[in-house]
């Protein structure tokens, strides 16, 4: 065998090596630019929520009014075996609404609590870059943080963390 076929076929080798343990390799992560958000609709308001910060988002099911319950509380729902409580965010936020919510967002750790939004308009990624905050300008301090959208329009973004901490503090306030 010649020296340049032996080193073809020692490079065959290596081609097929390397193939091979390709497959044994995990997958490089790749990172998707930005963060992932839900565009929404309270009331007659759009906004976002972080993807990060919910657990579900689901078609509103049949709810049970509790009497002399707060405004914002629609009522209680049953899904996958667990009681909660469902408020419309459009009231909690001071929004002007026009139709019955439709949506029911999952938010909280151990302790979950339901949010009510009009409509679900779709998803969409924000950069750093894309965020701005600016509590001096926004109809309500859990709009703060705005997102830049093509065109020049500022998408506020809920802080549903702070909204989940303030519904339970309010709740173990009256209990």
């Amino acid at each position: 065998m010649s020296t340049s076929s032996q080193r073809g076929t020692l490079r065959l080798e290596e081609l097929r090596d390397s193939f091979d343990s390709s497959f044994s390799r995990p997958p490089p992560a790749q990172r998707e630019p930005g963060e992932a958000l839900l565009r929404l609709r309270v009331g007659q308001t759009s906004l976002a929520v972080r993807l990060g910060d919910l657990s579900g988002l689901h078609l509103l099911p049949r709810l049970v009014r509790l009497p002399g319950a707060p405004a914002s509380l629609l009522g209680l729902v049953g899904l996958r075996g667990q009681l909660l409580a469902v408020h419309d965010l459009s009231a909690l936020l001071g929004l002007a609404s026009g139709e019955a919510p439709g949506w029911l967002l999952i938010a909280g750790g151990a302790r979950r609590v339901g949010l009510a939004a009009t409509g679900f308009e779709g998803q969409l990624r924000a950069s750093a870059e894309q965020r701005h905050h600016d509590a001096a300008s926004s109809p309500h301090p859990l709009l703060a943080t705005r997102v830049s959208l093509p065109g020049g329009t500022l998408l506020p973004v809920l802080d549903v963390d702070a909204l989940v901490r303030q519904l339970l503090e309010e709740a173990s306030r009256s209990t």
